[in-house]
């Protein structure tokens, strides 16, 4: 399998995926994945997921915004003509001071970390009250 073309699992609850660009045809903290691609790592679909890369500054899990996985469709062409080369991103996270830093100084084809542990935490040892997920 060749995990330049979309996420890989790299061992329990852990993806490495190559990073595609940004796309309109996602949400805010959306992570567009090709059908093929998820098809290979059918369980990482639809989980919310915290996302990281080479370079990131560490910062504590409250702290760290949570995507969720979304499987493109047909009518995301933008998105699907990306997600051939790996996971796309909203370019609407790029307004947003949490997600920003994580998204906007990747280039394509550099390594993203996707952590798929955070839907077996608990809520309340994750995320303080306060804190917008």
């Amino acid at each position: 399998m060749d995990w330049r073309s979309g996420p890989f699992r790299a061992f329990r609850d852990r993806y490495v995926a190559p990073y595609a660009g940004l796309s309109y045809d996602l949400g805010p903290r959306a992570v567009g994945v090709h059908p093929t691609h998820l098809a290979r790592v059918p369980e990482l679909a639809d989980r919310e997921i915290l996302v990281s890369h080479d370079g990131l500054r560490p910062v504590t899990l409250s702290r760290r915004p949570a995507f969720r996985i979304v499987e493109l469709t047909p009518t995301m062409r933008d998105a699907l003509d990306h997600a051939r080369d790996g996971v796309v991103f909203s370019v609407f996270d790029l307004d947003d001071p949490a997600a920003a830093p994580l998204i906007g100084g990747l280039h394509p084809g550099e390594s993203v970390f996707l952590n798929a542990a955070l839907d077996r935490l608990g809520g309340e040892v994750v995320r303080r009250p306060d804190s917008a997920a």
